[in-house]
C-alpha cells in the first residue's frame, strides 16, 4: 500500500492560476470543476494534477515512515498562527490576516511552516458559494422562538471565511464478544393493608420483577470513514454539530480547488487522532451489543472489541467560518460548506423566557387547585 505523501518544498513554487480574459487570481467556483475570475466573470476549468487516487493507509505505516520535511499544502502560502485559539491557517502569502478565522481574535502573527506535515490527498470542495452561506445564516438566526424579536434585523455579519478544515479518516474491522444478563419485566398481584377513613383495608397492587436471562454472542462490523476533526482552532461542540460531511463526495487533492479559500494545517496528529476514531468505534460497539442483549433492563454487559485492518486518510473539508455583531457582542457561526448545515452561538431573550415559565406556573398552580376542589 502506498505511503502517506509528505509535502516537500518542491510544493512552494510559484503557481498562480490567472484569467486568460483581464489577468486578475482566478477563485474556485463551488460546486463546479471551474475557477472563476471574480472581477470578469470567466471561468477555466480545473487543470488536472498527476496524481494517485484517493487510498487508504495502513496506520502502522505511520510508524515506519520517515517524518516528512515541513512544507505548505499549496504553493506560495503562509502561514498564521493565533495565540488566542492556537489554530494555524495557511493563506497566500500575499495577503495579510487581520483577523483569526476561527476566533475572530486579532492576535495573528506570521510565520513559517510550524511542524512536519502530511499532505492532504483528498478533498471534499465547496458546493455552494459564500452568499449562499449568509443565506443560509439569515434563515438560520430567523429561527427559535427565544431569540429576541430584533435579532434577524440587527445581526451585522462579519466577513465570513470558507476554510477548509482538516480531518483524518479511519476505517477498521470491528469484531466484539459480548455477554451480559437481559431482564424481562413481569408483575404480580399482592394485597395490601391501607387505612381509609381510619378502617384498615385489603387493596391489591401490580407488584413489578425481573426475569433474568443470560446471554452471549458476537457483533462484527466495518466502520467506514471515522471521522475526527484535526483542527485546534475548531475543537468543540461547534464543530461536532456542523458535521457530518459525505466522504464519498471525496475527490483527490487538487491545489486549483484552494485557490482563493483558505486550509488549516492539521494540529492533531494521525496517530492521536487514531486514539479518538478508536474510542469512538470502541463506545458504537457497546451500544451495538446492548441491543442485541435487549430486554426491558440489562445488568453485567461485558464487551470485548477487537479492531483491524486499520487504515486512514488525510482529508480536507469545507466549512464557512464566521461571526455576527448583536448586543455589542460577537457571536460565531459556522456554515457545513457541503450540506449547508448551520450551527452557532445565539442571545436569548429572558423576557420571553421568564414569560413562558411564568405561564407554565401559573398553569400548574391551577391544575394544582382544581384537583384540590379550591374551584
Amino acid at each position: 500500500m502506498a505511503a502517506p505523501a509528505s509535502a516537500s518544498m518542491g510544493d512552494a513554487k510559484e503557481r498562480r492560476y490567472g484569467c486568460n480574459n483581464c489577468g486578475a487570481d482566478l477563485q474556485y467556483a463551488p460546486g463546479t470543476s471551474s475557477m472563476k475570475c471574480p472581477y470578469c466573470g470567466s471561468e477555466t476549468s480545473i487543470p488536472a494534477e498527476a496524481q494517485k487516487p484517493v487510498v487508504e493507509h495502513d496506520i502502522a505505516e505511520l510508524d515506519r515512515m520517515p517524518p516528512p520535511a515541513p512544507a505548505f499544502y499549496a504553493p506560495e502560502m503562509k502561514s498564521l498562527s493565533c495565540k488566542q485559539c492556537g489554530a494555524t491557517t495557511q493563506i497566500p502569502s500575499q495577503k495579510t490576516a487581520t483577523k483569526c478565522a476561527f476566533c475572530g481574535s486579532d492576535v495573528v502573527i506570521t510565520s513559517g511552516p510550524s511542524k512536519a506535515l502530511l499532505k492532504p490527498e483528498s478533498i471534499v470542495p465547496f458546493a455552494f458559494d459564500k452568499n449562499n452561506a449568509l443565506q443560509k445564516f439569515t434563515q438560520w438566526i430567523s429561527k427559535g422562538f427565544f431569540r429576541p424579536s430584533k435579532l434577524k434585523k440587527q445581526a451585522t455579519v462579519d466577513n465570513i471565511r470558507g476554510t477548509y478544515v482538516p480531518y483524518f479518516t479511519y476505517d477498521a474491522k470491528a469484531h466484539s464478544d459480548w455477554r451480559g444478563e437481559s431482564g424481562t419485566y413481569y408483575y404480580t398481584t399482592e394485597m395490601r393493608t391501607v387505612m381509609i377513613n381510619g378502617k384498615a383495608t385489603q387493596q391489591s397492587q401490580q407488584v413489578q420483577h425481573i426475569r433474568w436471562t443470560y446471554k452471549t454472542g458476537i457483533h462484527d462490523y466495518f466502520y467506514d470513514d471515522e471521522l475526527v476533526c484535526a483542527s485546534r482552532g475548531l475543537s468543540g461542540p461547534l464543530m461536532a454539530k456542523v458535521e457530518p460531511f459525505n466522504t464519498k463526495s471525496l475527490v483527490p487533492f487538487n491545489h486549483a480547488i484552494l485557490a482563493g479559500y483558505e486550509a488549516e494545517e492539521y494540529s492533531v496528529d494521525p496517530k492521536t487522532g487514531w486514539g479518538v476514531a478508536s474510542s469512538k468505534m470502541v463506545a458504537h460497539e457497546r451500544d451495538a451489543c446492548s441491543k442485541l442483549l435487549d430486554g426491558d433492563t440489562q445488568r453485567n454487559l461485558q464487551v470485548a472489541t477487537k479492531l483491524s485492518s486499520v487504515t486512514f486518510k488525510h482529508a480536507l473539508l469545507p466549512v464557512y467560518i464566521a461571526s455576527y455583531q448583536y448586543g455589542g457582542k460577537a457571536w460565531r457561526f459556522l456554515v457545513n460548506g457541503q450540506t449547508g448545515e448551520v450551527v452557532g452561538e445565539a442571545p436569548i431573550d429572558w423576557k420571553k423566557v421568564l414569560l413562558i415559565v411564568g405561564i407554565i406556573a401559573v398553569v400548574a398552580i391551577i391544575g394544582i387547585a382544581k384537583a384540590a376542589h379550591l374551584f
